[in-house]
């Protein structure tokens, strides 16, 4: 497809109607969509409640979580930060965390601050995020079904706890900085901690400074004055049996700010979104050429995709370029981001978890482009033969307590088992270079590679939704 510059005739009415339709299909008790185009938001709906015991309706002005949205805020605002002067992108983390250190990362290849931003530190995935959520989570009904251990937990809850936490682990690092992108909560949590020792402020007050205020945004990190507004959403979580039920304590990481921890309206965001596709200059500091380093691809994230600093890329996707990124906490699901070509950006912002709002997401730019609302973002690859499948089969764990992919046997094929409870996501298709797609009822949706270190046996790891999963021993 060539260069699209105007939208298919009724687009937005058959989006209104497709998102109507998955609130209801994924029982969301609560969403705040907008779509902006040249500087207008073109389409700004809620639905449901932001409090469904008290029929308090959801509207653009109340308040969801953001969760892992909130890095492309972290991104922005370093990059503000280093146009005043205060930090280069280049520097060393250790020249502000003078005590980070990892297992296999030497000072001879540094971490800088960019690694951090763009996933590609070398950190491994580690259960430092779950540790820090725990203690706020004691007492609400969501835990009557996490059946994770907690037993001699380190304390994660602030930045020091956080350094301490990350020099004491076990799991080797990945590869040298620069080198391979997997996904660090804690990556992100330390960039936190660097913007605090960089400017002597605190990281929320300096998000606020260089960011939100500027752009006129009503978000913020802390619970009890978003609750003052009278604008929170509260939270709702699914049973294992699937029933929503409120969920009402916030997930607190205090040492994990920068990593997913903004609230903000709809509203806010089509603020946002409109000044990244036409950046006013003086608006912030950093220069509107500048932008282009939150852009620029680091590192392999997934099929055809990267990652750059804070955001998702994709170029070439039917003719237009996608930059966006998910966020998913307890109570939260969230999708945001831009098509530069079509001055076009889209966000999805409810309050319950498990929603898979990418989808609608990607419908929005589906009806502009004139395609199937519900088509999927990737082509078929091939089934593996049965003795490929027998190679490729295993476990293979992150060291997150929800980072498991098991590929299992089905037939002479593949079959893709994720997370805690081993839940079926689809079937695996295959892909030059190592790559594969994981298939379900309605397309190709999510990719990994394997990795393959030695010259035979099957893969020793799989990246897979930009994290890398070691094989389990024995699997």
């Amino acid at each position: 497809m060539g260069q699209v510059t105007e939208p298919a005739a009724g687009w937005l009415e058959r989006f209104h109607a497709f998102a109507g339709e998955f609130m209801t299909r994924h029982k969301v008790p609560g969403a705040g969509v907008t779509v902006v185009r040249g500087g207008e938001t073109a389409y700004a709906q809620a639905f449901g409640y932001r409090d469904r015991a008290a029929a308090a309706a959801a509207d653009m002005d109340t308040l969801f979580g953001l969760a892992s949205v909130t890095k492309a805020f972290t991104a922005l605002t370093l990059l503000a930060l280093e146009a005043r002067g205060v930090l280069s992108l280049e520097d060393p983390v250790t020249r502000y965390l003078p005590g980070f250190a990892y297992p296999g990362l030497t000072p001879e290849a540094p971490v800088r601050i960019w690694h951090l931003a763009s996933h590609t530190s070398g950190l491994p995935p580690v259960r430092g995020l779950d540790y820090a959520i725990h203690p706020s989570q004691v007492g609400d009904p969501s835990e009557a079904f996490n059946a994770r251990d907690y037993t001699g937990a380190p304390r994660v809850d602030d930045y020091p706890a956080l350094v301490a936490y990350l020099a004491s682990e076990t799991r080797p690092a990945l590869a040298a900085p620069g080198t391979v992108a997997s996904y660090s909560n804690d990556g992100y949590g330390l960039l936190g901690a660097v913007i605090e020792a960089a400017t002597g402020d605190a990281y929320p007050a300096v998000v606020s400074r260089e960011v939100l205020a500027p752009l006129g945004m009503s978000a913020r990190f802390d619970t009890a004055g978003a609750r003052a507004t009278g604008r929170l959403t509260e939270l709702y979580t699914s049973t294992p049996g699937g029933e929503v039920i409120h969920s009402p304590q916030w997930e607190e990481a205090p040492a994990y700010l920068a990593t997913g921890f903004l609230k903000a309206s709809a509203r806010d965001v089509a603020a946002y979104l409109r000044y990244l596709l036409s950046p006013e200059p003086g608006r912030l500091a950093v220069a509107p050429e500048a932008l282009g380093e939150l852009w620029r691809s680091r590192a392999w994230a997934e099929h055809l995709t990267g990652y750059g600093l804070g955001w998702v890329l994709r170029e070439r996707f039917n003719g237009v370029t996608l930059r966006r990124h998910g966020g998913s906490l307890k109570g939260i699901s969230s999708h945001v981001g831009t098509v530069p070509e079509l001055d076009l950006g889209v966000a999805v912002l409810t309050n319950l978890d498990e929603v898979p709002v990418k989808r609608l997401w990607y419908a929005a730019v589906n009806a502009y482009l004139g395609l199937p609302l519900g088509a999927a973002p990737f082509v078929h690859g091939t089934p593996p033969t049965g003795d490929e499948a027998a190679l490729l089969a295993g476990v293979f764990e992150s060291g997150e307590p929800w980072g498991r992919l098991e590929l299992v046997r089905d037939g002479s094929g593949l079959r893709a088992l994720s997370g805690e409870n081993a839940t079926d996501i689809g079937v695996v298709e295959l892909l030059p270079g190592g790559e594969f797609l994981v298939v379900d009822e309605t397309g190709p949706w999510d990719s990994g590679r394997f990795v393959q270190e030695g010259s035979a046996g099957g893969p020793t790891a799989v990246q897979f939704g930009m994290r890398w999963y070691d094989r389990a021993p024995g699997a």
